[in-house]
């Protein structure tokens, strides 16, 4: 028994017919004795109890699931932008340990990253540990300290890899799946290790623009001072505008001008989305920036951003050796839904231009992804990341 995926989806607007749809498709591609985990991934409206409880029963016993809500899906044709995508994965000779934790401003992250690190690992003593695969709340701001927590259990240069659940940019309530479980604040994740090939990719395709500046006063996704002046004063200085008139354009500036930040040993710069300009003048970003960071605005057009896209596959491809890709899992930040407006699907054909047209691909976009930046000095450190691309590879 080898490596086996059956991937069905469904765009039917009634989420049982779409069920049905998508699971006959599914089934009929892999028996359910080989099935090793399921990823499940579907528009937010239909993030309600009876969606896993009607899938739920078609799988073996104890069967890992995963997933969450996203605005657009993405498969192999293309992307949907509502319905569901399921995925079953058969992985021989693998071991898979899941877990979850919910992240709240009640709990601390990183204590609630190291009990799902310490939980991921109780059963892995005699398994080599290869891959986490982690689906948190895109609308959470203690994501980053929460794969901190992780990475002081499993490892800080072990790779993780996942993204943020979302909805409609709306911004109000993202859901992730596990088992027959919906929850709404909560990061679930699974463990794969033992014999595992795979690769993993990720690019932004944004460009630094202007000097280096350094933060002066932050705290986690607060800057309140750059070059200690008010961190405002960064857009307000570019654009020759007042806070006042940039507030009324922060949509725009969110996904075409977010900030960079230096990272010693990366090869790209570390994007944070631009949340909220707020009337002291400080500035509200996805994921925290440091103190002493060092960072730059950075700026995007639609050709750069699928230029990326086909990059991040080749970082698959050179990291797999070359060998077969038995699926790619992609997940890309939903900014890049507003930057590429209606040439979205060139994304997909981006990446299946390098990876082949009859690779089999699923995924979802994000508010947030999680993966190594490809680092020099950490091989396989981890960070949250805004406006990327990634994708993993698994073979054979």
């Amino acid at each position: 028994m080898g490596f086996k995926v059956a991937i069905g989806k469904s765009q039917k607007k009634d989420l049982l017919e779409a069920i049905q749809e998508a699971t006959k498709a599914c089934f009929s591609q892999i028996p359910i004795h080989e099935i090793s985990m399921a990823l499940i991934f579907s528009s937010p409206e239909f993030a309600v109890q009876s969606l896993l409880k009607h899938i739920q029963p078609n799988l073996k016993a104890n069967t890992p699931l995963l997933g969450c809500s996203a605005i657009h899906l993405i498969t192999g044709s293309g992307i949907q932008k509502e319905g569901l995508v399921i995925v079953l994965l058969s992985l021989p000779n693998t071991k898979i340990a899941c877990g979850f934790t919910d992240v709240t401003p009640y709990k601390n992250a990183f204590s609630s990253g190291q009990e799902l690190g310490t939980r991921l690992m109780a059963n892995f003593q005699d398994y080599r540990r290869e891959l986490c695969l982690l689906i948190s709340d895109g609308l959470s701001e203690y994501t980053p300290e929460l794969i901190q927590g992780l990475q002081s259990i499993i490892g800080r240069s072990f790779p993780f890899f996942g993204g943020g659940s979302s909805d409609n940019f709306e911004f109000k309530r993202t859901s992730q799946y596990y088992g027959e479980n919906i929850f709404t604040k909560n990061t679930v994740a699974a463990l794969l290790g033992g014999k595992l090939s795979y690769g993993i990719g990720i690019r932004h395709g944004w460009k630094p623009l202007g000097k280096i500046r350094t933060v002066t006063e932050s705290k986690t996704n607060i800057l309140r001072k750059i070059d200690d002046k008010k961190a405002s004063q960064l857009y307000e200085d570019y654009f020759a505008k007042t806070l006042s008139e940039l507030k009324k354009e922060i949509t725009y500036i969110n996904v075409l001008y977010p900030i960079g930040i230096y990272l010693e040993g990366e090869n790209e710069y570390l994007l944070r989305n631009i949340v909220s300009l707020n009337d002291d003048g400080s500035i509200t970003t996805q994921g925290s920036i440091p103190s002493g960071s060092a960072i730059r605005l950075m700026i995007s057009t639609k050709e750069s951003c699928l230029e990326a896209a086909r990059q991040a596959a080749l970082q698959v491809q050179h990291a797999m050796h070359y060998k077969k890709i038995c699926f790619a899992l992609a997940i890309s930040s939903a900014s890049r839904v507003r930057v590429l407006g209606r040439a979205v699907d060139k994304e997909v054909k981006a990446i299946k231009e390098v990876l082949g047209e009859n690779t089999p691909l699923a995924g979802f976009y994000s508010y947030g992804e999680y993966a190594p930046l490809g680092a020099t000095t950490y091989h396989g450190q981890t960070y949250s990341h805004n406006q990327t691309i990634a994708i993993v590879g698994i073979g054979e």
